[in-house]
């Protein structure tokens, strides 16, 4: 059996096996109760709820709504005018100057540096020195063997040596 579900699986197929055969009386034959009440129409009062849920419940005074309530819009007065568009002055110019700048210098930068930006931010580098000098710098023991046993003993001394 692989999981719970099968082992439930094949107690309910021996259990309708026996049925079929005729060992066995159906559950509903075998005078067991139902598997449960119908409480679907049972009233609860407020303050066993209150009582139960403490400060989450409030209780509801007014009936459920049997229509969704209309939503009026009110069209604002049309008596108002429009108001008469103003010329445009020496400050207002001075002012509208400096916050244009500001706004096409940002947009420059937007514009400059979107979808430019990756994982890597450095960009591409070249190594500058070989593998074997960066593992001697961090102390790791050099990758090629030693073919006699001179040559294994002279490096474990140079090792060792190393390292005090």
């Amino acid at each position: 059996m692989r999981s719970i579900g099968d082992f439930a699986e094949s107690l309910i197929n021996e259990q309708v096996g026996s049925i079929k055969e005729g060992k066995s009386l159906p559950p509903s034959q075998q005078g067991l109760s139902p598997a449960g009440r119908d409480i679907s129409n049972v009233e609860v009062p407020d303050s066993f709820m209150k009582q139960v849920l403490g400060e989450q419940f409030h209780p509801q005074d007014t009936p459920a709504a049997d229509a969704i309530p209309e939503i009026v819009w009110e069209e604002p007065e049309a008596t108002q005018e429009p108001k008469a568009p103003e010329s445009l002055t020496e400050e207002t110019a001075q002012q509208l100057v400096p916050l244009l700048e500001e706004v096409r210098d940002l947009l420059k930068e937007m514009g400059t540096t979107t979808g430019m930006l990756g994982v890597n931010m450095a960009g591409p580098q070249k190594d500058n020195e070989s593998y074997e000098k960066m593992e001697k710098r961090y102390g790791y023991i050099s990758a090629k063997p030693a073919k006699t046993r001179s040559e294994v003993l002279k490096q474990s001394i140079r090792n060792k040596l190393k390292k005090k």
